[in-house]
């Protein structure tokens, strides 16, 4: 089934302070203190529906701030004018995103008649210093609490948005809080690796030398080895990086950091060049062809096609070649040896670095 998201942004709004690495105003372009009305709601929801296909699981998406500490009378108009579109059966659910520490289980109850189906966790990390040096204002007990009360009401998704490379993060405690983001049981996650916004507490930590982001490279290897565990897991990553609005590439909004407009396409590279690596290690016989599913193709051949260079080069003498096969999973390479022996790989198979 197609699912589609219809995104109004309430940027910083219900957050009680701000957190060292969030302007959400220079993400979003919008400013802080600007609310939605009912106009603005109902215009941007009769647009989006006019681009959706028919028969697609839509939810209308409130994001950018922490929604259940808005005002409960902007909440209740903004819920309402959904639950409009819900009754009328041309959207399904709600979903927004919270800080950990405002899911109760009154706010809960507050919520669920108006048909809310997904709620995302600001999250960030689950080490507890690494949460006081970013001024989060919650612990990582109050994450797994918020889940459990999430939990209890079947109806209603919970994810979690993660961002390495916050101060006080190290590959191995990405790594630490990844397996207790697992523990939890999330339904999916996001992650987005730490970026130096204009306008924040982290950018005067960086111009004073207080605050080093990761390089490109490191936070790809970085979010690589948390994907792994997280696809071992079956947990979905739905979203990797920022998204690559016009707000954000603006010049100077971002001052520092790994951003790339296609983050999750390289780290996709970079987990198909380590999987060539394992096949080219294998090699029993002389490989005949390498079949994958067509999406996945650029991340196969990896940029300006260096994954596969490599891996022809690993093979030598023999020359497999590239086939798309729109019958096979994403993730997956098959091998077909000249023996017509078969091999299967899977990303989910790799080991973290």
């Amino acid at each position: 089934m197609i699912h589609r998201r219809i995104a109004l942004f309430v940027p910083h709004q219900g957050c009680p302070k701000d957190c060292t690495f969030c302007n959400q105003s220079r993400i979003t372009g919008q400013k802080r203190e600007e609310r939605l009305t009912q106009d603005q709601v109902r215009q941007t929801i009769e647009e989006h529906l006019t681009t959706i296909p028919v028969g697609a699981y839509v939810e209308i998406a409130y994001f950018g701030g922490s929604f259940t500490g808005l005002p409960r009378s902007y909440q209740k108009m903004l819920l309402e004018i959904a639950k409009e579109y819900i009754d009328a059966g041309k959207v399904q659910g709600i979903r927004f995103s919270t800080r950990p520490d405002y899911i109760a289980d009154h706010i809960m109850e507050f919520l669920l008649p108006y048909g809310v189906t997904t709620i995302e966790l600001g999250t960030q990390s689950l080490n507890d210093t690494v949460l006081e040096l970013s001024q989060r204002g919650h612990t990582s007990a109050q994450v797994e609490k918020a889940v459990k009360t999430i939990r209890k009401y079947p109806g209603v998704q919970v994810g979690l948005q993660l961002l390495p490379g916050l101060p006080g993060d190290t590959a191995e405690i990405a790594l630490e809080t990844t397996r207790q983001a697992i523990s939890l049981q999330p339904d999916f996650v996001r992650i987005y690796p730490a970026l130096v916004i204009a306008g924040t507490e982290l950018e005067w930590q960086y111009r004073t030398k207080q605050y080093t982001p990761l390089r490109l490279e490191e936070a790809i290897d970085m979010v690589a080895d948390m994907w792994i565990l997280f696809m071992k897991a079956n947990i979905p990553v739905i979203r990797i990086g920022l998204h690559s609005s016009e707000d954000l590439r603006s010049e100077g909004t971002i001052i520092a950091g790994p951003f790339h407009p296609s983050f999750r396409q390289l780290v996709e590279a970079e987990l198909f060049r380590r999987l060539l690596s394992e096949v080219a290690k294998a090699q029993q016989a002389d490989l005949k062809e390498v079949r994958i599913h067509p999406a996945d193709e650029t991340a196969v051949r990896g940029s300006q096609g260096r994954n596969w260079k490599g891996f022809l080069e690993a093979c030598k003498p023999s020359s497999p070649q590239l086939v798309l096969d729109r019958s096979l999973p994403r993730h997956e390479i098959e091998c077909i040896w000249k023996q017509e022996d078969i091999s299967k790989y899977q990303l989910s198979s790799l080991e973290s670095s």
